[in-house]
């Protein structure tokens, strides 16, 4: 399974003379989750340098067509991005779930029976998907720049390397 995500930095378009009365429009969790409809908000958190840090997890067929709703999203809220780093990430459930099933099964065989089998698979698949989806291996990194409203260009960017700072300064593999 795959899950996309997207963290950006949003903007406020706020101009006294736009708003009646000089109120700011807020930007929630609850707000975003509401425009963007399936989307689960990772983080919303106020930034010192004014605006918003974003990280939404967000399902839709292409990249592009989530950006475009996120940046619709946005200009409901007087706010706006320019860039925005995208990342696919892989979950195990699959792998989970035929794993927990094989040890449950083996623990349910234990039983003699074919109904402690049946329940002990079943409880072991159930668990090892909840363990798969929790572990997530990056797959793919992008920017994203807005070139135009609406309009996206993707740039891949490298994977972090899993040994990236595990060895001591000025050693070699």
């Amino acid at each position: 399974m795959t899950i996309n995500t997207y963290r950006f930095h949003a903007k406020n378009l706020y101009n006294a003379w736009t708003y009646v009365g000089g109120v700011q429009p807020a930007l929630t969790r609850d707000g975003l989750a509401q425009a963007l409809q399936g989307a689960a908000i990772r983080e919303l958190t106020t930034s010192p340098n004014s605006g918003c840090d974003v990280h939404i997890e967000l399902a839709r067929n292409t990249h592009h067509d989530a950006l475009t709703e996120i940046e619709t999203a946005l200009a409901n809220y007087a706010f706006y991005t320019v860039q925005a780093e995208v990342t696919e990430w892989a979950t195990a459930v699959a792998e989970g779930a035929l794993l927990g099933g094989s040890g449950g099964g083996a623990i349910g065989a234990s039983t003699r029976s074919v109904g402690g089998f049946i329940i002990g698979a079943a409880l072991g698949a159930i668990v090892g998907a909840i363990f798969g989806q929790a572990a997530q291996t990056m797959t793919a990194r992008y920017r994203a720049d807005r070139i135009a409203p609406g309009m996206w260009q993707f740039t891949p960017l490298p994977l972090p390397r899993p040994d990236f700072g595990t060895q001591q300064w000025g050693t070699q593999p």
